[in-house]
């Protein structure tokens, strides 16, 4: 029986060559016939071609004649022979055996990459470029054939233009977005461009992100491949047609276009052509992918969820590359965002003229993440300065065993304490901590602060709503408090806006119900600040890890007492707490006390309703305990009971519409209990956000309502904010209209007009200004004219710098700078593989960079192989990866997968990405017969191994017993078959061979096993 087995496992091995040359797959489909340029010259003569699989077969007799080789082909026989040009080496192709010898080198290749085919021999594009030293392209959009030999390289005319596309767009243009599909960000770096109503997408970065097959040559103005369903896409720029599904469509050429090294298509034309809804919401700077079909990605995606479900653990979202280090130093150059104003004010009765310098200036300083905000006018003999030192580890990597994540010195906000005091924005003090710096600002509130100079403004969303807006202040700050955060997910996106046109966003999300506190862990915060009045400020809070679903809180607070504004005694609290993070809720309870007498408790619960987060909280005080939050209620508040649903709805065919109902209920020491109940709406209609609130009160016998109505577009090149507050009780009446709007014109102008409209002032005011970035700067004109009969002129010049640490160049630009980091990045080509350019390493141009596992960054390599990444989120760490893609040499691949960075403000980290050249590795495995007879066999496991035993590299073998490793990394290899398999089948003889792969690229042919039953 054994025998039996032993000899049907032998035939079925044998068979296995035969069956698969029967199969109808490999057989070869005749192709439109191509048109064939030489040398740049077109000749009159098209070319049959044939394509198998993915490989497109050319006849090697006609592709000889035209290049005037002599090399003859016997299609009976299945052999050619003869010469090549330059070496004179003899030149041999035996279809019998699937090899091929040049010289004295014999070469093999898999048998359907070379086929007879009536009367010629029809090769693959790749065998004949590697074997005749040729170039050649084949570009079936157009149906051409490119040929010339590398010799002639030199002496070709140059290629034609690129085909006519979109006008110049540069950095003025560039919108950088978050994709996500289904749910999942695929990418928070995506390159766009806004061209007039127009938004420009990547097609090839597109492609790549969905893992469609589609290839794109920019190049050549042309883009080819499938998409599902086995449905043929071929795109041609310079004729302005498309092919989906062998069905022609033309198109507006202005419509797409090269735009460094991708395609740009407008999101219209890639909705119609591809199976996907593409949304692209320009308040948030999102791009949503909803496909009309279920793609190949998602299916991966489901499975990657499914088997972390399984696992118990979250599914990763990004890359995790090693960490390139980098420590602050003790001072360097810094980088400035830096604006002049002057303005003139001409009255009925004076006239009034001012000038104001500002500056945000970011470097290393003493070791920390020195920044400061200077603000010059001309009435003061001093400038105002802020100056704040700081470091931030996401690892927990400060101060030795304090293990902080955050410190900070000099000019710093605190954050409110619950129940205690509200945050405070000025003041000199020191900050340390060790909180994720991820997480919010306390368990249930979170506070966004931060710079923002003359001219700006600022909107905020919160789980994609409309949430509210400001712009910019005296003190060159803005402040979003105490925002209440709810059981799941929380996400805030800050989206700036510059009065040059400028627009950056920053991002921060929170899961409540994963915020707990790991068992035996304790997160601190130790902070104090002195307020510009001498008053004093401190916090000291630890959460501790009590169990896998508690966590226990304590804190201690000194805060002034504030007399009508004006801070007086110190006052001392302390807090101790407890969380209970159950499977579908979380439950809390707190108690503050007061020194001197008085104490606060407070009972909440955070749950879901269905698709509703739901939040009570119950707070009750005693004696004479005294606190911010409580001090806006006239007769002090004994006991608050507060009420929050918040979720989203979608009627029918309607949009969805956020809610965010409250009802609070005071019970005062003195008087009638004080009511109040809030709705706030939010949607998203035609492109514009629209959130209205609503709150109606009551206490006693008064009861009044009142709401604002907020609205926020941004659709192409158009802005518009507005904001309306209005009365309903006593007496309905409009009070207040807040209206701005923007529209960017061609070439990087913009203009813009705003009005204003006081009801209980009477005031009205009329603005409109206009703007101008240049690149390297930017320059805005204002005027306002109000009721009051007053002219103002304003002038605004804005320019940011810093200095590019490998050549000392300065550079300028007209977008901010200083707010974020960069990375200087150079690819070079390492020929002894050790991670450092030595004196004579090429470095490789045109190369592009992978952020965070997701988008390609929008600047290539220069000509000395330096991209400057900039723009990047300060504090969190990011993943960055040469792109393979982006390589010109099909043989360099990257010598590491990436590195991980920590992107400081004001500091240009310098990043090394070695490139080396890999080789091909090919053979045969061969099944020996007891008669001494070989025969190729299919379904070998076969492995590269390194020194260390590790498997770098697996393949199988064709049905003829063919194998073909691809970028195979220079060094000392072993070739095995699979250990396992190899003890399965019982197999014995040359199970593997030493390998020494070249650092040159030259391919290694030939190499094959020899195996026994």
């Amino acid at each position: 029986m054994a025998l039996f087995r032993t000899r049907l496992l032998a035939t079925a091995l044998l068979l296995a060559p035969l069956l698969a040359l029967a199969a109808p797959d490999d057989a070869p489909t005749p192709l439109r016939r191509l048109e064939v340029q030489l040398d740049g010259r077109a000749l009159a003569e098209p070319i049959d071609v044939f394509q198998t699989d993915y490989q497109v077969l050319l006849p090697l007799g006609t592709v000889s004649r035209l290049l005037g080789l002599d090399i003859r082909v016997q299609t009976a026989s299945g052999r050619a022979a003869g010469t090549l040009p330059g070496s004179g080496e003899p030149f041999c192709l035996d279809l019998v055996d699937s090899t091929m010898r040049i010289g004295e080198r014999r070469l093999a290749f898999e048998p359907r990459l070379a086929q007879a085919i009536g009367s010629d021999i029809y090769v693959s594009t790749q065998l004949l470029a590697r074997w005749l030293n040729l170039e050649l392209a084949v570009d079936l959009p157009h149906w051409q054939l490119r040929l010339r030999a590398r010799d002639a390289i030199a002496a070709t005319p140059p290629p034609p233009p690129s085909p006519a596309g979109p006008r110049r767009l540069d950095d003025t243009n560039l919108l950088v977005l978050e994709v996500t599909l289904d749910g999942q960000v695929l990418s928070d770096s995506f390159s766009a461009y806004q061209d007039g109503t127009q938004t420009l997408l990547p097609l090839g970065e597109l492609s790549r992100l969905l893992t469609l097959a589609i290839q794109v040559r920019p190049d050549r103005g042309s883009a080819e491949g499938r998409l599902p369903r086995e449905r043929g896409f071929a795109l041609n720029l310079a004729e302005s047609l498309a092919s989906v599904g062998g069905r022609e469509q033309g198109f507006e050429p202005r419509l797409a276009g090269v735009v460094g090294d991708d395609i740009y298509v407008s999101k219209q034309l890639l909705t119609r052509w591809l199976p996907l809804d593409l949304q692209v919401d320009l308040a948030t700077l999102k791009l949503n992918v909803q496909p009309r079909e279920k793609l190949p990605l998602q299916q991966k995606l489901e499975r990657e969820r499914l088997a972390a479900a399984l696992a118990g653990l979250q599914p990763a979202e990004r890359p995790n590359y090693p960490y390139a280090a980098s420590t602050p130093g003790l001072i360097d150059v810094p980088s400035i965002d830096q604006s002049f104003g002057a303005d003139a004010r001409f009255g009925r009765h004076s006239r009034q003229y001012k000038a104001a310098y500002t500056a945000y200036i970011t470097s290393d300083l003493l070791g920390m993440e020195g920044s400061a905000y200077v603000l010059k006018t001309q009435d003061k003999a001093r400038p105002d300065l802020r100056l704040t030192l700081a470091r931030n580890d996401p690892d927990g990597g400060l101060l030795g065993p304090l293990r902080a994540r955050s410190v900070a010195l000099g000019n710093l906000a605190l954050p409110s304490v619950r129940n205690v005091m509200q945050g405070s924005a000025k003041g000199n003090g020191m900050a340390v901590s060790n909180r994720p710096l991820e997480q919010p600002n306390s368990f249930d509130r979170h506070s966004l602060r931060g710079d923002l100079q003359p001219g700006w403004d600022v909107t905020l969303y919160y789980n994609d709503q409309l949430l509210g807006y400001q712009s910019s202040r005296a003190d060159g700050q803005y402040a979003f408090d105490d925002l209440p955060l709810s059981f799941g997910a929380n996400e805030f996106r800050l989206v700036f806006h510059g009065p040059l046109g400028q627009l950056r966003v920053e991002k921060q999300s929170f899961l409540l119900d994963q915020a707990s506190v790991k068992p035996g862990e304790v997160y601190y915060t130790l902070a104090s600040q002195v307020a510009d009045d001498g008053s004093v400020r401190s916090v000291a809070q630890a959460d501790i890890g009590l169990g896998k679903k508690f966590t226990g809180k304590v804190g201690l607070v000194r805060r002034p007492r504030l007399v009508n504004g004006v801070a007086a005694e110190s006052l001392d609290y302390g807090q101790l707490g407890l969380l209970a993070y159950l499977d579908a809720m979380i439950v809390s309870g707190q108690l503050s006390t007061m020194r001197g007498g008085g104490a606060l408790g407070e009972l909440g619960v955070k749950t879901r309703l269905g698709s509703f987060a739901l939040d009570l909280l119950h707070t009750q005080r005693q004696g004479r305990f005294i606190n911010d939050q409580f001090a806006d209620v006239a007769g002090g508040v004994r006991r608050r009971d507060e009420l929050r649903l918040q979720g989203s709805v979608r009627l029918g065919g309607l949009p969805r519409v956020a809610l965010d109902f409250s009802a609070l209920r005071n019970a005062m020491e003195v008087g009638p209990e004080h009511l109040q109940l809030g709705l706030r709406t939010a949607a998203m209609l035609g492109g514009t956000a629209i959130s209205n609130s609503l709150r109606w009160q009551h206490s006693g016998a008064f009861t009044g309502t009142d709401g604002a109505l907020q609205l926020s577009r941004r659709v192409a090149d158009v802005g518009l904010n507005a904001q309306f507050n209005y009365r309903l009780q006593p007496g309905a009446s409009l009070q207040a209209i807040a209206i701005s709007a923007d529209r960017t014109l061609a070439d990087g102008y913009q203009v813009n007009a705003g009005l204003l409209r006081s009801m209980d002032s009477g005031l009205t005011l009329l603005s409109g200004g206009f703007s101008k970035n240049l690149g390297s700067f930017g320059l805005a004109l204002s005027a306002s004219y109000s009721s009051q009969r007053e002219l103002a002129l304003g002038l605004q010049l804005f320019v940011a710098l810093d200095r590019d640490p490998r050549s000392g160049r300065w550079q300028f630009d007209g977008q901010p700078l200083a707010g974020s980091g960069a990375v200087s990045a150079r690819a070079f080509v390492d020929r002894n593989m050790n991670s450092i350019r030595d004196p004579g390493e090429e470095v490789v141009a045109n190369a592009g960079f992978i952020l965070n596992g997701g988008g390609r960054h929008p600047r290539l390599t220069d000509a000395g192989g330096v991209a400057l990444l900039n723009r990047l989120a300060p504090g969190r760490y990011a993943d960055i990866a040469l792109d393979p893609s982006t390589l010109e040499d099909p043989q360099w691949k990257p010598l590491v997968p990436g590195a991980r960075v920590l992107p400081r403000p004001g500091r240009i980290e310098q990043l090394e990405f070695p490139v080396i050249t890999t080789s091909e590795v090919e053979g045969t495995i061969y099944l020996v017969e007891a008669d001494g007879r070989k025969r190729g066999i299919g379904d070998a496991q076969v492995e590269l191994v390194n020194g260390d035993g590790q498997v770098v590299a697996t393949t199988t073998s064709s049905a003829d017993g063919y194998y073909l490793f691809h970028q195979v990394t220079p060094g000392a290899l072993r070739l095995r078959i699979a250990p396992e398999q190899a003890a399965k089948l019982k197999l014995v003889g040359a199970l593997e061979r030493a390998v020494e792969v070249p650092a040159n690229g030259d391919f290694l042919s030939g190499l094959d096993l020899e195996l026994r039953l």
